[in-house]
């Protein structure tokens, strides 16, 4: 690419931004996909009301369709079962007491 072809890509990649407005977000069609990419937070050992959660009974798997998703993981670490919960169940926010 010679520097005019460069200067002309730069300029038309600015018209476009300027044109395109709004904010950049996914598209329908890539929430199965987001879905799948991401992961919840599971139990992986069965839980009993009141035991302390820790990276030996939680940890994150796919898909991200739970309501606690993988970035949040560490704020649960230390907190407390407010139920029962059993193996492989996405943990919820009322879950945690």
């Amino acid at each position: 690419m010679d520097p005019l072809a460069a200067k002309d890509l730069i300029e038309g990649s600015k018209i476009l931004f300027e044109e395109r407005g709004g904010s950049k977000g996914a598209v329908d069609e890539e929430f199965p996909t987001i879905q799948f990419a991401f992961a919840s937070v599971v139990t992986i050992k069965d839980i009993q009301k009141g035991e302390v959660f820790t990276k030996d009974n939680l940890w994150v798997k796919r898909p991200g369709t739970g309501k606690i998703l993988a970035k949040d993981f560490e704020t649960i670490l230390g907190k407390s079962a407010a139920k029962n919960i059993s193996s492989d169940t996405q943990l919820e926010p009322e879950d945690i007491s």
